[in-house]
């Protein structure tokens, strides 16, 4: 059985992660989140149980409390589990913060802490799609010092910034090339109109001709509720293009894509999608590539 390493997963309770209970009707693109108020890693290895899932990265998703709270809580997960999952962790940080050295110093202290997320998406007219309440960190002299500081601590940076973003996202990856530059969800394809859909290849297009830049094959499921194995398979197929076998990830975003599928299928649309590459291409994507992009 191929190997797999899963590159985006969360774990959350209600008393972890409270704001998931804000959600729990509705409120989020996926939908309801009624059925994901418990997810911890019980939850996640039965999810992933037919599968030869060998290690795992847990991406931030907002603790309650400072943010390396929620690294110091992983790494506590990862110490008590047999198979050591989460293997690589992604933890938040503002970078905007005047105290940015001082908590990526302090997230480092965790031996399994690999990356920083910090959620960048925004739409003026599309607020379902806005994570944060301004367009302009990706052009911020604060915020650029501060992910230059990723290179210090050696650490990747998960891209999460929607296909009107892309553009600007682009001129930052460029900016620094010693950051190893993580694109999440193949670049949030939400918008389903021709125009969008432009949009979303070229910026696709644009990011994946930097080499310091990977893009994990998932998010398939939340971004498109409404989906069918076809639709899913396209979209995975058009991300490999632009971004090649060398720099693609399997990644399941599990639960968040619980919502609307399950790990099954979502390992089912991947697969499909990148069939026509070479076994070994196929070893890359599915585990290779994400050994090496988070150090695991």
């Amino acid at each position: 059985m191929m190997e797999v390493v899963d590159t985006h997963f969360h774990l959350w309770c209600a008393q972890t992660h409270p704001w998931i209970v804000k959600v729990k009707d509705g409120g989020h693109p996926a939908g309801k989140f009624d059925k994901v108020q418990h997810y911890l890693l019980e939850e996640f290895m039965s999810d992933c149980d037919k599968f030869n899932v060998t290690k795992a990265v847990h991406i931030q998703c907002y603790y309650e409390g400072k943010p390396q709270e929620e690294t110091k809580w992983l790494q506590a997960i990862a110490d008590s589990a047999p198979n050591g999952f989460p293997n690589g962790i992604v933890g938040y940080c503002d970078l905007k913060s005047s105290e940015v050295d001082a908590i990526l110093k302090e997230h480092c202290n965790y031996k399994n802490m690999r990356g920083i997320r910090q959620l960048l998406n925004y739409h003026p007219d599309k607020p379902q799609y806005c994570e944060v309440d301004s367009d302009d960190y990706l052009t911020n002299t604060t915020w650029l010092e501060g992910l230059g500081l990723l290179e210090k601590y050696k650490l990747s940076f998960d891209l999460h910034c929607l296909p009107r973003q892309m553009a600007r996202a682009y001129e930052v990856v460029k900016k620094f090339p010693s950051v190893q530059f993580i694109l999440d969800h193949c670049g949030l394809p939400y918008e389903k109109d021709e125009a969008s859909r432009k949009l979303w290849r070229e910026g696709m297009a644009q990011l994946g001709s930097c080499e310091n830049i990977t893009v994990k094959l998932s998010g398939g499921f939340a971004t498109d509720p409404e989906w069918t194995h076809s639709s899913a398979v396209a979209v995975i197929k058009e991300t490999v293009q632009s971004f090649t076998p060398k720099r693609s990830m399997f990644a399941s975003n599990f639960p968040v894509d619980k919502i609307n599928g399950t790990y099954d299928q979502w390992v089912s649309v991947v697969r499909d999608g990148i069939a026509d590459y070479s076994n070994e291409e196929q070893q890359l994507i599915m585990a290779k590539n994400a050994l090496q992009a988070y150090r695991i």
